[in-house]
């Protein structure tokens, strides 16, 4: 039975639905309608912008959709096995201040009649959009379910992908000198590297630069930045654009630099580099805002919406998660306990995955839950923002026992990754007593990073001998 089917059927059995019910079965109505077309939208490379803006419309809509649907049902579910209150706070997800849901049943009314109506004006303004689709070349020639395709592919950054893209392709105008420069800034982990390597992936960036060359933060000496040719690599060479000679540079700064080192830089840049060329450079820190010929594009981690529809994805796979309303409603729980965080994702969805039963996902958000407390305690910060600032980080799996994570690094594809897994140290599996190193987690899409630090598990009673 598809779906759609299998949705009508499980209404049909409900003897007295309330209104709240019949307007959840009208949302979840619209999202699959929503999700059809946003897929099949997904499969075309379109290059009109207006509708590239619609699409984004109505996946921030769907992603808003779901999230309420979801809450709503998770809300809903009374099992005494499982305390699906959800005792993690929003602030960090939701800048606006704006709460999702309350005790108050006209508010949760609210909620469920305003993205009903903005999803149906939103499916009557895009009519035609799926008139024109048809127009447009298909990227992918086979069929793919939408599980796979999160997991290969950059998720929620298509206005910032669209960003980047016209940086690049402006053409010049008469007159112009010097090389353009696009400051690109955000927290660590937060897909700097992971969106720029995404974007010059693209056929469209390939034909138009001769080249494109990295400097990584290895290979950044703030004494002497003055050369482009010395730590350079060269990540695409277009033999077939001889006579262009605009090159794409992208340099990946991993602390400050001073304003005099990058005038250097960007003095010899002009000498070096083709009319036309590009430079893109990332970093966590605002001040390179100011290096900018152009206005900086400033990553944030995924709103609540959109995280949650990328972490269920992830987590359920092909799976229907209605099917398994208490592992829906602690994988809800787990998604809010991440802190947005796009690797720390994609691991737990890996564990919960790999342990497909209420025991091991109880369990595992039992202990998220004790560890962000004791963190915030000792340290006054959520844990996985402690690992984003490359400070050390506890993982405690019971009273007298404990991990320690620290010395976080990103290797590329050349290197080797160590073979033990977080999985490993999770499942309590390795009996270490030294330092080890850890392959957190490897990225299925470019550049194919491997993320490692080090570990070192200890006990209780041997921190008491050391005092």
């Amino acid at each position: 039975m598809g779906e759609l089917g299998f949705l009508v059927g499980k209404y049909s059995k409900t003897t007295t639905p309330t209104t709240e019910d019949k307007r959840i079965h009208n949302l979840e109505r619209l999202l699959l309608r929503v999700r059809v077309i946003i897929e099949e939208a997904e499969r075309q490379l379109i290059t009109n912008k207006a509708m590239v803006h619609q699409l984004n419309l109505l996946r921030k809509e769907m992603y808003t959709g779901y999230f309420i649907m979801d809450n709503l049902r998770c809300q809903g579910i009374e099992d005494k096995g499982h305390d699906v209150s959800h005792s993690f706070s929003l602030s960090k997800f939701n800048p606006s201040k704006r709460l999702f849901f309350s005790n108050v049943d006209t508010d949760r009314e609210k909620d469920l009649q305003q993205v009903i109506g903005n999803l149906n004006n939103l499916i009557q303004d895009v009519n035609e959009l799926i008139v024109f689709l048809k127009n447009y070349p298909p990227m992918y020639r086979q069929p793919y379910s939408m599980h796979l395709f999160v997991g290969m592919c950059m998720f929620g950054r298509q206005m910032e992908m669209d960003r980047i893209m016209d940086f690049l392709m402006q053409k010049e105008q008469s007159g112009t000198e010097g090389v353009h420069v696009l400051p690109i800034i955000g927290p660590a982990f937060v897909g700097k590297s992971t969106l720029v390597a995404y974007v010059c992936n693209d056929a469209r960036v390939r034909n138009c630069f001769s080249q494109i060359m990295v400097i990584n933060e290895d290979d950044i000496n703030n004494q002497n930045l003055v050369d482009l040719k010395e730590g350079v690599t060269i990540v695409h060479q277009n033999t077939t654009l001889v006579e262009n000679e605009r090159v794409l540079v992208v340099i990946e700064f991993s602390r400050d630099v001073d304003e005099l080192s990058w005038k250097n830089l960007y003095s010899s840049s002009s000498v070096y580099l083709g009319r036309g060329s590009r430079m893109i450079i990332t970093s966590r820190s605002n001040k390179v805002m100011k290096f900018g010929t152009t206005q900086a594009l400033v990553l944030n981690f995924l709103p609540l919406e959109a995280y949650w529809y990328f972490f269920k994805i992830l987590t359920f796979g092909s799976t229907y998660s209605n099917d398994h309303p208490r592992l829906e409603s602690m994988a809800m729980e787990i998604a809010r306990g991440l802190n947005g965080s796009f690797m720390c994702a994609n691991v737990t969805s890996s564990f919960l995955r790999n342990n497909f039963n209420s025991q091991f996902w109880l369990m595992y958000l039992a202990q998220l839950k004790e560890n962000i407390k004791r963190s915030i305690s000792s340290f006054g910060e959520h844990p996985f923002d402690l690992m984003h600032k490359n400070k050390p980080m506890t993982w405690h799996f019971s009273d007298d026992e404990f991990v320690v994570y620290d010395k976080y690094r990103t290797c590329h594809t050349k290197e080797k990754a160590p073979r033990i897994t977080l999985e490993d140290v999770v499942s309590r599996r390795l009996k270490y007593e030294e330092e080890f190193e850890v392959l957190q987690w490897k990225s299925q899409i470019q550049p194919y990073s491997s993320y490692i630090f080090s570990c070192l598990i200890q006990r209780a009673h041997d921190t008491k001998k050391e005092h």
